[in-house]
């Protein structure tokens, strides 16, 4: 039975001392042994049972840490390393050492409860006695009679015994009879389930003291983080191999306190990591966390996150400062790439529009700070950039906008900002400029550069740009209100064919105002429906009767009365609005048609000529619409004709013609308005898909005058009727021009000669009184 408590009992102190051992390390490396305290109070509650008090004391003997009640040595202490007592005395004290935080060593003592297994021997050796005394009586009394019996028992017991001695302790005997062998069978049994809950227990409080020493462990690696301890006051560092590993130190170079730290900074960190360090080591923070860059040994930079908490003491001053770093590098190096991204275009890595105007705001600060200081900004619009387009492909126009770039940027000055704020629109910051002429002559030379040759894709181009300039002003409350005085400076001169770089005035904010309220009221006319039509009578020049109508769009506005197509046509191209003007026109032309032939009966009408944009034969589905609207309203094709510009058939190939073959071959006749004022020459006039010419307003105004011109005129009537078409000229104010265009062989006129544009109303009259065709 000794045998087997002792090699219990060693076996018990040797897990005590590892689960102990590992504990203190694991608390010593965080340089506080409170947590350990706390899970160690609350294991000794029992003081009777197994551990029962743990020490840790320095080398000097003052005590780090003590958990327990201490039990009564008799005045002796174990040796530095060793065990004091034992099984006779009941309690037994085990010191180890133990190497403390800055490879001091200390020493790990404590104290082990072998009452129970005290009890056991003198249980068992008391129940052996009696078992012996027992053995003897009943041999002597009867022997004869139950020898085989006794014998079988005795075995029994032996046995147990000697299972329990080698650590068989779930062995149990028979409990069968009610003499005094089963009786003892009982107990025997009852001392070793009990003995076999107490070891359950210390292998249970074993595994759970491991666990715990795995997850500080776990987590400490999970983390990846290097951890530090700086002693102020000795001032001494730990730090972890980690630690060491992230900035690029080994363990053999010494460690790196915090203070030290500060020549390893990035210059633009030392400050701030000097600053905040101070602040919390004097107590105006509760935690010390800084991101900033320390210099590898390689001369380059890692971004770390440096983090911890100063411990004070009673006089509030902090005598020891522990905590972690971590590499951000790369998230901060994503970071910069993001803000990068969210700031420069990604194709010529200029600024785009956000950076740019933080620059004109920085730019407008540094103005009203120094009155020495002006600047000027240029916005520069490519032209044609969408024909390179649309001709070579995007990735030669994406190619031809980073030429521009280059170029650009090699133009700019010492203190220049260029950058990229729109598709084919750039912008440049002009600093420091003396006058307003320096603007003006920066901005045509950066033009002139911008204009030299260019091949991409195989092809050269030559590259033209338009200029806006807006020169700084105090008015100017931020970067957009002169970036915007840039822009209309831009839209003026793309609209301008011989100032192609044009300075703000005041005046072009105010008609931009002006182009937007109009742009507003006009959309709303559009929804809602405050458009009208008037009508212009086309007349025969024999008879001087009404042969068809031209349909002329009016705007009646709000405040500035019945506007002419000149005043808002434009801007509805501009705007991409032309084609739904054009539809509400013609629904409002075929609804007057259809009234008209309920007055007049379909016979005594004559054809409604419509005009078309040119942008409206970019619309898929033009003659769709056309056709559709028309016999939506039931009304025969011929009751309606289109008009076009000349201009729109510069190419006898194109989709306008196409779709104007189309509507003649449904029965439609079509009209070429302004004819002599656009591309049309005499190679191709015969393949134009038209019925009637209308000579421009031009030759008629001037034909009196103008023999030539009246040579020019006739020439064209003989040549639209060898073609088969008939020729009206447009214009046509005086008797005179009436006659000299009957003298020539003209077919119908229109003017104020016969009347000017004329509403439904009006134009209702007109047929009433006209004669029959």
């Amino acid at each position: 039975m000794d045998g087997a408590a002792s090699a219990t009992l060693d076996t018990l102190i040797e897990q005590h001392t590892v689960m102990l051992h590992s504990m203190a390390v694991v608390h010593g490396e965080h340089g506080s042994y409170e947590a350990m305290q706390d899970i160690l109070d609350e294991l000794l509650v029992d003081a009777g049972e197994g551990l029962t008090y743990v020490r840790i004391a320095r080398a000097d003997g003052s005590l780090l840490l003590d958990a327990g009640e201490t039990v009564s040595n008799g005045g002796a202490s174990p040796p530095a390393a060793g065990i004091l007592g034992g099984m006779d005395s009941g309690f037994i004290h085990v010191r180890r050492p133990l190497l403390l935080p800055g490879n001091e060593v200390g020493s790990l003592q404590f104290g082990v409860s072998a009452a129970n297994l005290v009890h056991a021997r003198r249980a068992i050796l008391e129940q052996g006695s009696v078992i012996a005394l027992a053995v003897v009586g009943l041999t002597l009394v009867l022997l004869a009679a139950i020898g085989y019996l006794l014998t079988r028992n005795l075995g029994r017991l032996l046995d147990g015994s000697q299972a329990l001695a080698e650590g068989h302790l779930e062995h149990r005997l028979p409990e069968s009879g009610n003499d005094e062998l089963a009786d003892l069978a009982r107990r025997f049994n009852i001392m070793a389930e009990r003995l076999q809950g107490r070891v359950r227990e210390l292998e249970s409080t074993a595994s759970r003291l491991h666990a715990s020493e795995e997850r500080y462990a776990l987590a400490i690696h999970g983390a990846n983080d290097g951890l530090w301890d700086w002693d102020i006051a000795a001032r001494t560092f730990y730090h972890s191999p980690r630690f060491a590993e992230i900035v690029g130190r080994g363990m053999h170079d010494g460690p790196l306190p915090p203070d030290e730290l500060l020549g390893y900074l990035h210059p633009d960190d030392k400050g701030r990591f000097n600053n905040q360090l101070v602040e919390h080591l004097k107590g105006d923070s509760a935690q010390f966390m800084l991101e900033h860059r320390v210099r590898l040994p390689s001369g380059d930079y890692r971004w770390i996150l440096t983090r911890g908490v100063a411990l004070r003491g009673a006089d509030g001053r902090a005598f020891r400062m522990a905590g972690s770093i971590a590499d951000v590098h790369v998230r901060r190096q994503a970071q910069q790439r993001l803000l990068h991204d969210a700031l420069h275009d990604g194709l010529t890595s200029l600024p785009n529009r956000a950076l740019f105007v933080e620059h004109l705001n920085s730019a407008l600060g540094r103005q009203r700070r120094s009155d020495d200081f002006h600047f000027a900004v240029l916005t520069i619009n490519l032209e044609r950039f969408r024909l390179v387009n649309d001709s070579f492909g995007h990735v030669a126009g994406d190619e031809l906008l980073r030429r521009i770039a280059d170029r650009i940027a090699r133009h700019l000055r010492s203190g220049d900002i260029a950058a990229r704020i729109g598709g084919d629109q750039f912008a440049v910051l002009l600093s420091d400029i003396g006058e307003r002429n320096e603007a003006s002559r920066l901005a045509a030379s950066l033009r002139e550069g911008l204009a030299e040759p260019a091949v991409v894709a195989g092809h050269t181009i030559h590259p033209r740009a338009r200029i806006g300039v807006a020169l700084s002003d105090d008015y100017h409350d931020d970067g957009e209100a002169i970036l915007r005085d840039a822009d209309n400076a831009l839209h003026r001169a793309r609209r301008s064919s011989d100032e192609p770089v044009t300075i703000f005035e005041a005046g072009m904010h105010t008609q931009t105002l002006q182009a937007l309220q109009l742009e507003s009221e006009l959309r709303a006319a559009l929804r809602d429906g405050g458009l009208t039509v008037h009508y212009q009578p086309i007349v025969d020049l024999h008879s001087g009767a009404p042969r068809s109508l031209e349909a002329l769009v009016r705007w009646q506005h709000p405040q500035k009365g019945l506007l002419s197509p000149l005043a808002f046509v434009a801007l509805a191209e501009s705007l991409g609005l032309i084609h739904e003007l054009g539809m509400q026109v013609l629904e409002q032309v075929c609804a007057d048609i259809v009234r008209w032939r309920k007055l007049f009966g379909s016979d005594a009408l004559p054809p409604v000529s419509v005009n078309l944009s040119a942008r409206q034969f970019q619309v898929v589905g033009l003659t769709t619409d056309i056709l559709g609207t028309i016999a939506r309203h039931g009304l025969p094709i011929e009751a309606v004709r289109v008009e076009i510009t000349e201009s729109a058939l510069a190419e006898p190939s194109g989709p306008a013609a196409a779709m104007l073959r189309t509507l003649r071959d449904a029965g439609m006749k079509v009209m070429i308005d302004d004819f002599g004022t656009g591309y049309s020459t005499l190679s191709y006039l015969h393949t134009i898909p038209c019925d009637v010419l209308k000579l421009d307003g031009s030759f008629v105004r001037t034909l009196a005058d103008t023999p030539r011109l009246g040579t020019i005129v006739r020439r064209s009537i003989e040549l639209a009727h060898d073609l088969g078409m008939t020729v009206v000229a447009e214009c046509i104010e005086s008797p005179l021009q009436h006659d000299l265009l009957l003298a020539m062989g003209c077919d119908y006129g229109q003017g104020y000669l016969y009347s000017r544009p004329l509403p439904a109303e009006g134009i209702a009259g007109l047929l009433r009184d006209a004669p029959p065709p």
